[in-house]
């Protein structure tokens, strides 16, 4: 053998040796390389997810940001509220009540945007509503497709207002025809417990509550749902060993915390009684 062959021969082994090495380390780098591309796609995977409003912010068109806020415009829904002081959320530090409060929470869980409309009036009763004519001015010019009757009874019941029963019935008679005549849902609301209703006035009280309900039935129409929040949230202060003074605003209305309770309460109702969509008049 030639010693040009046999040097060719002794240099083969270090060759292949060379070429393996080089195939193992292209084979790490390339392992390595994949799994930091793996992180890298995972890390930005999650910064879309976790944030997607900065995403969008920096890397999509202001036309297409445009597009999506019309595709979620809420629905709206006028809601006419009538009722005293109680309803008009005195005592609360906002005057928020506990109707105001039901409303504006279904504004914020639903894909309904209730447009409330404040026709309370401090020491008003039904009675005196409806021989003002305001109540029906008022349905002519709002047409709303909701209208809540929240009187809070204790105007009606003390005796400055000589208000029978009888003329109260038919006064609730005239405003929830007022209400169907212009294609409105009525909610008949009971006001909250407060030391009045719970006390002195309480037999009273249940006999305008009596026959405010009986009323509402009389008319055998779905469009007319009573929610009974007073007997609710007598319920509620049974179960949990409360009395009215936790929500003692004064003798007639309720604090910032019966309001509350009121309002969730009211809230639970409405889900219950409508879900989550619209509130809608059914012919």
């Amino acid at each position: 053998m030639s010693p040009h062959k046999r040097i060719r021969q002794s240099k083969r082994p270090v060759r292949h040796a060379i070429q393996t090495i080089t195939v193992i380390t292209l084979c790490i780098v390339m392992f390595v390389a994949g799994w930091k591309f793996r992180d890298y796609a995972i890390h930005w995977s999650n910064r879309m997810h976790a944030a997607p409003s900065q995403y969008a912010v920096q890397h999509s068109n202001p036309a297409k940001q445009t597009e999506i806020k019309l595709n979620t415009t809420l629905s709206t829904e006028t809601v006419d509220v009538f009722g005293g002081s109680m309803a008009h959320g005195w005592l609360d530090p906002h005057s928020d009540s506990y109707v105001r409060r039901a409303f504006s929470a279904r504004s914020m869980s639903t894909d309904t945007n209730y447009k409330y409309v404040d026709h309370t009036i401090v020491g008003e009763t039904p009675v005196m509503m409806q021989e003002s004519g305001k109540f029906q001015l008022w349905l002519k010019k709002d047409r709303p497709q909701i209208v809540v009757l929240a009187w809070g009874l204790l105007n009606s019941i003390a005796s400055k207002h000589k208000t029978t029963v009888t003329q109260f019935g038919d006064a609730i008679r005239d405003e929830i025809a007022d209400a169907l005549a212009v294609h409105a849902v009525v909610l008949i609301v009971t006001p909250p417990v407060v030391q009045a209703s719970a006390t002195v006035e309480h037999e009273k009280q249940e006999v305008f509550i009596k026959k405010l309900f009986s009323v509402a039935d009389s008319f055998n129409n779905k469009n007319v749902v009573i929610l009974d929040v007073y007997h609710q949230m007598e319920a509620y202060m049974q179960a949990h060993h409360q009395t009215y003074h936790m929500y003692y605003g004064n003798s007639w209305h309720p604090n910032q915390a019966g309001h509350e309770l009121a309002g969730t309460l009211l809230e639970n109702d409405l889900v219950l009684k409508f879900g989550l969509g619209p509130i809608r008049f059914r012919s």
